[in-house]
Order: structure tokens, then C-alpha cells, then sequence
């Protein structure tokens, strides 16, 4: 019995004084806490200049792929003047900032209308794409729809229209 009371009033020093370990703020040093703290010598810091790249160096970056889809094109005759228009969206992320960029080519002629797009739970959509056709060559034409922002770039396959 007396080798279980001494086991027993050792482990009870052995963990009171491991307690102390936690409650003294220089443990592991020889420094008492209440010696002032006198600094040592200090080291003078060196400064090293870096080199800027020169903007032929920096890296760029390279943009995803935007997956542009045109869902409905056309030739709006009930407006005045009519309109060619474009609704596009792109279907792999959705983001804000970006534009949307309606393009018509017809032989030499290239006309471009840029509009806002957003957000719109996990895709990105246009705002409305319309293009006066006062002006515009008459005949066969196409258009397509490019999307641009500074994180990603793509455009739609051309698709054809007839200009009245």
C-alpha cells in the first residue's frame, strides 16, 4: 500500500510541475522574467535590389476558353428602322465584367456592336445585340458573337443572314 501512495504522490508532483512549464513565459531560456530585456548587437539590414522585367519578360497571361453560344439571330423588319439581332450567352462559368461583341461581315464591310454581360447563375449572359440594317450592304452576310473579359476570350461559328 505504501508503494501506491509514494507512486501515487510522485505522479501528482511529476504533472503539478509540468503545469508550471506552461505558466512561465521564457520556458527553455535563462533569462528570468524579472531581468529587464537588454538588447543584443542587431544587425544592420542589407537591402538588395530586384529587377523589374521589362514588359517583353513579365509572363502574360494566358485567357481561358469562353464557350459562346448564339441561341437566336436574325432580321427584325417589325422595328423601325429593322434590326439585325444577336442573343448569346456562354455556358461555362459565369462572371461579371465581360462584353459581348455582335459582329457583321459582308464582303468588305465589317460592322461591330459591344454590350455588357453578367452573370446569371453558372453562365454568363449577353445583354441584347442589335444592329440597324440602315447602311448595312444588302445581300448575303454573316454574323457571329465574340465574348472578351480579362479572363477569358471565345466566339460562336458564323452564322448567315440575308440583308434586305
Amino acid at each position: 500500500m505504501k508503494k501506491v501512495v509514494v507512486l501515487a504522490g510522485a505522479a501528482l508532483a511529476a504533472v503539478s510541475l509540468t503545469g508550471c512549464a506552461l505558466l512561465y513565459p521564457n520556458w527553455g531560456t535563462d533569462q528570468d522574467p524579472s531581468d529587464s530585456a537588454t538588447p543584443t548587437t542587431s544587425a544592420t539590414p542589407t537591402v538588395t535590389p530586384t529587377e523589374t522585367p521589362t514588359p517583353s519578360e513579365s509572363p502574360s497571361k494566358a485567357l481561358g476558353n469562353a464557350d459562346v453560344v448564339l441561341f437566336d439571330a436574325g432580321l427584325d423588319l417589325s422595328t423601325s428602322p429593322a434590326k439585325l439581332y444577336a442573343m448569346a450567352d456562354v455556358a461555362n462559368f459565369a462572371e461579371n465584367g465581360g462584353q459581348c461583341i455582335l459582329v457583321f461581315t459582308s464582303g468588305s464591310t465589317t460592322k461591330t456592336v459591344s454590350v455588357s454581360a453578367e452573370a446569371n447563375v453558372q453562365r454568363t449572359q449577353c445583354a441584347l445585340m442589335e444592329l440597324p440594317v440602315t447602311g448595312l450592304p444588302k445581300g448575303n452576310a454573316t454574323l457571329h458573337v465574340k465574348y472578351e473579359s480579362a479572363n477569358y476570350v471565345g466566339e460562336t461559328e458564323k452564322v448567315s443572314v440575308v440583308v434586305p
